[in-house]
């Protein structure tokens, strides 16, 4: 396996932002980021490649990430925790986008990052995330609709 070190320079921040884009909390966020990077060190797979890593890292993410939303104390957060961090986005129309995301149902999220901010084709994503790639069509479908009548409400232009 390549060294550690290395896999978490070029992909720790992606899955510190899978992490936060699902559980909007800069703590869990973390803690999740740790917690995949630990598994990583643990697991002692070889992976073909760079993409098969970065494949592995996201399911897992998003699997560590389900297990957060599934315990009892995150429910009862306090809404004072939410986050007010962000990934650095240099773009600011970038910025409103991801701030509208982050707040679109789980189902949705996952595959529009993939695609826009990790440059995956939909049947990369539907293999990643092991569904159907119409499946993917219809939540990235669903999810763009709702991007654009969130965007409306909030009077932002954009296209």
């Amino acid at each position: 396996m390549k060294d550690i070190t290395e896999i978490y320079n070029r992909h720790g921040h992606m899955v510190y932002r899978i992490a936060l884009m699902i559980l909007k909390y800069t703590s869990e966020a973390e803690d999740v980021t740790q917690t995949v990077f630990i598994k990583l060190l643990e697991n002692g797979k070889t992976f073909k490649s760079d993409e098969h890593i970065k494949a592995w890292l996201i399911v897992t993410a998003k699997n560590a990430c389900k297990d957060v939303l599934k315990s009892s104390w995150y429910s009862k957060r306090d809404s004072y925790d939410e986050v007010v961090d962000r990934p650095y986005i240099p773009d600011e129309t970038a910025k409103e986008f991801w701030d509208i995301i982050v707040h679109l149902e789980d189902k949705y999220k996952l595959p529009l990052y993939l695609f826009y901010y990790e440059g995956y084709k939909t049947e990369e994503i539907a293999k990643i995330l092991k569904i159907k790639q119409a499946t993917v069509w219809t939540q990235m479908r669903t999810a763009k609709q709702k991007l654009r009548e969130q965007l409306e409400k909030d009077g932002v232009q954009y296209g």
